[in-house]
């Protein structure tokens, strides 16, 4: 994620047709889905978790759901601190950028896991909407009655630029990807169940990926106009998740073999993926780095990036100390933050 932004914001025009400026950018942009991966993911975990705490499966789901909330709603928050911080038009807070997606994706999916008791059926249910959600995103774009929606709504739906960065199709259905994964991690009762399942899991990727693969060589099954593969074809959806499910299989290997010193930085940084986005796309696109956008080699930008992360790593600590202060000001500022790591 911050890869992605960084290479975008700050390399330089010339450095732009070079190959490695797209594979790093082809790389870099497997975190959008992978964020959204990993929101489904988490939505996986915590239901399980409160099952085990003696919540309810109604009272999980409403929990569940409430967290989609809430990240819509800071969808809206980000967006007023940006124009409070001078980027752009009024117009600008109804951007539909990836929080206005993972909100309501996640109340979604919290339905979905509240569909099934077991974990064979919240898989399933899981796994149908997913495949459902991607195939169907082609249509969905092109349909006739989003035309007739007003315009704030329309970019939820279907590609408007500089209005969205992200829809809802088939954004969403990497949400639902990663619920099905994480309602499969969450019921393994030891190492040897889990290595088993991250071992299915990358074959399915390896699976997915070269059906995908193949698929985007073959004639559309979509009428003409309708599905183009770097937008919103299915071959290009299932391509990503792929290569974002062949990430866990791979992170779990490496987990006890990654030196401390890159192991310890990288999980501080997933475990606070929404603070660190919060405050990353703001030193990255705000006002504070005007100097660097578009003006750096390729080669200073990937510094800048380590750096950037290696900073947001000491960050992350740094500030839950500072938010378990809750009662000293500014204690409306604290819990704000609270909300995001």
């Amino acid at each position: 994620m911050v890869l992605a932004h960084v290479v975008d914001a700050w390399t330089r025009e010339a450095d732009r047709d070079r190959q490695a400026f797209y594979w790093t950018n082809f790389a870099g942009g497997l975190a959008s889905p992978a964020f959204l991966f990993l929101a489904g993911l988490g939505t996986a975990f915590s239901g399980a978790s409160k099952l085990r705490a003696g919540l309810s499966r109604r009272e999980t789901t409403v929990a569940l759901a409430r967290r989609g909330a809430v990240i819509f709603g800071l969808a809206f928050v980000f967006r007023a601190q940006a124009l409070a911080l001078g980027w752009g038009a009024p117009i600008g807070f109804l951007k539909v950028d990836i929080l206005n997606v993972m909100g309501p994706a996640l109340i979604v999916s919290a339905g979905l896991w509240g569909l099934a008791a077991g974990t064979a059926g919240r898989v399933a249910v899981a796994v149908a909407a997913t495949v459902a959600l991607a195939m169907a995103a082609p249509l969905i774009r092109t349909a006739a009655w989003i035309d007739a929606l007003p315009a704030p709504l329309q970019w939820y739906w279907r590609p408007t630029p500089p209005h969205t960065n992200f829809t809802l199709v088939p954004w969403a259905a990497y949400v639902f990807g990663g619920l099905a994964a994480g309602v499969a991690l969450a019921a393994t009762r030891d190492e040897r169940e889990e290595r088993r399942l991250q071992a299915v899991l990358a074959a399915l990727a390896l699976s997915v990926g070269a059906i995908a693969w193949w698929a985007s060589f073959q004639p559309s099954i979509y009428p003409a106009g309708r599905s183009a593969f770097w937008g919103a074809s299915p071959t290009f959806f299932f391509l990503r998740l792929a290569c974002v499910t062949a990430l866990l299989p791979l992170a779990w290997s490496l987990r006890r073999r990654l030196p401390e010193v890159v192991g310890a930085p990288l999980a501080t940084i997933g475990a606070a993926s929404l603070f660190v986005y919060w405050v990353h796309v703001e030193l990255v696109y705000g006002g504070i780095a005007i100097p660097l956008q578009r003006r750096l080699p390729l080669e200073l930008v990937l510094v800048g990036a380590a750096a950037l992360t290696a900073g947001l790593a000491r960050l992350v600590p740094w500030t839950r100390r500072w938010v378990a202060a809750a009662n000293e000001p500014p204690v409306r500022v604290k819990r704000l933050v609270a909300r995001l790591l």
